[in-house]
Parts: C-alpha cells; sequence; structure tokens
C-alpha cells in the first residue's frame, strides 16, 4: 500500500497542486465590480478616528466618488469640540485630524464617546479605556447603532488579531453585529499597521487604489499626531499592489460566510 503523503496528494490531484502554487489571496477568484442601481450604504469600524481612513481609506474613497453614502465609524472621539477648544490640545487635535482625514477623502466621521486605551505600545503601564469593553450590554448597544442607525449593504473593520484592545473590541463588536444581522451584508476585515499592530493577517481580496493614491496620502500627512505612520502605511499600500499586480492597493479578508454582493469597488 502506498503511504498517503501531502506530496502524493497535491501529484494525484493536478487542481490542487496548481492552488498550491498561487499567491497567498489568489485562491480566491478575482470578482469583477458589479454595477449597482442604488446608493449603498458602506460603513467601516474603527477603535480610533482615524482607523478607517488608514486601513482602507482608498476603498471608502472609490465608493465615495461612485456616489455611495460611506460613513467612518469610530468607537472612540466624542462629540465635536468646542469652537473654543484649544486646537492643540491632544485629543482635541486628534479630533480634527481624522475630520480633515474624512473630509479629504470625501467619506464622513461619526464617533461613539468611548474613551480610548493605552495597549501598551508606546508606554507601561497599561491603560483600559471603554472603548475596550465587550461585554453583554455593549454588544447590544452596538448591535442596535449599527444596524439600525446605519443599515449598512457592506462593513469593513479591523482584523480580530491585533496589538490593540480597541481594535479588538471593533472587530468583536462588528462581527456580533454581523451575526445578529442574519450575516446579511459581506463583512471585510482590514489591516492596521501590518506586524505592529495586526498581525496573521491574510488577504482573500485586494482593491487597486491606485487612482487615488494621491488622495490617499494626503490625508495620511494631514494626520499630524501620526505622521510618523506614513511610510508604513505606504509601503504596506506598495507591497499590495505588487502581490495584486499594480502600484498600490488595500487587502481585505473576506469571511467566508458573507454574501458576494455588493462587491468591492
Amino acid at each position: 500500500m502506498n503511504k498517503l503523503t501531502r506530496r502524493s496528494m497535491l501529484c494525484r490531484s493536478p487542481s490542487l497542486a496548481g492552488a498550491a502554487l498561487l499567491p497567498l489571496g489568489k485562491l480566491h477568484a478575482e470578482e469583477k465590480p458589479v454595477p449597482v442601481d442604488r446608493k449603498l450604504r458602506v460603513v467601516a469600524v474603527g477603535g480610533h478616528g482615524d482607523d478607517p481612513q488608514a486601513g482602507c481609506g482608498g476603498t471608502l474613497t472609490l465608493y465615495a466618488d461612485q456616489g455611495h453614502d460611506v460613513v467612518a465609524l469610530s468607537l472612540t472621539g466624542g462629540p465635536l469640540p468646542a469652537p473654543g477648544a484649544n486646537p492643540e490640545e491632544r485629543s482635541v487635535k486628534n479630533r480634527l485630524n481624522a475630520m480633515r482625514m474624512a473630509e479629504i477623502l470625501k467619506i464622513r466621521l461619526d464617533c461613539l464617546n468611548y474613551g480610548g486605551s493605552n495597549s501598551g505600545q508606546f508606554t507601561l503601564p497599561i491603560v483600559y479605556g471603554t472603548a475596550s469593553e465587550v461585554t453583554g450590554q455593549r454588544y447590544k448597544e452596538f448591535t442596535e447603532i449599527l444596524l439600525d442607525k446605519y443599515k449598512p449593504d457592506i462593513v469593513f473593520t479591523h482584523w480580530p488579531i491585533d496589538f490593540h484592545m480597541d481594535h479588538r473590541a471593533a472587530a468583536l463588536l462588528t462581527y456580533s453585529a454581523w451575526l445578529s444581522s442574519g450575516k446579511r451584508f459581506p463583512l471585510y476585515y482590514y489591516e492596521s499597521e501590518l506586524g505592529t499592530q495586526t498581525q496573521n493577517f491574510w488577504p482573500t481580496h485586494y482593491v487597486d487604489i491606485t487612482r487615488v493614491e494621491g488622495r490617499t496620502r494626503e490625508a495620511h500627512i494631514a494626520n499630524t499626531l501620526w505622521l510618523d505612520n506614513w511610510p508604513l502605511y505606504h509601503y504596506t499600500q506598495q507591497w499590495r499592489g505588487r502581490e495584486h499586480g499594480c502600484k498600490v492597493a488595500e487587502a481585505f479578508n473576506l469571511h467566508p460566510q458573507s454574501p458576494t454582493t455588493p462587491t468591492l469597488p
């Protein structure tokens, strides 16, 4: 009896052997954008006010350019700064930067009033803010916000294996809301500072953002508090572009139980 090995299995199956040679992210058939005859409601959930713009800003911009309603929904940020607020105060500046980023990308930024956490990435001890809380009440609250207020047709959120606890909370809350919806809409995960924050991420889909590269660059530069992070995102977009066969791209992981429409832009 011949011993069954992984190598012998691949040799017996040309289709499996071919799949094994495909680069990561190419095992899924490329989906061409399907035109829709109505305005889509696109929501990108982030732990912080700049996360959706930084992680999937090019894709959101492409949706906005097509005339769809695009919202970046942040767990943190709270109400708008008061007219007399000091623009150099860190929390105020952070919110104003995030608003400017959204304005450049032509999307809407909505912020919930949870307090941000210090993940321990920069300073110790770790400070746990309310944005990292994941409780039964928080699940219920966020589900009602996402499904009843925004009624999304497609949703993006953080990849759940992430160094920052606010990112992890955003992923879990969004996933729970998606389950409560009956898995009604496509759920895509995006990456944030791959390696330093997002970990173990593998793409299933790519979006060529070459056409809006200038605006994504401008948006990153507008985030003056974290301007040093721009090269990291730029290199990631170039890397994903090489994987996809274009200049710059954003990569996503689609939950395999998601609907296939609406498609990416």
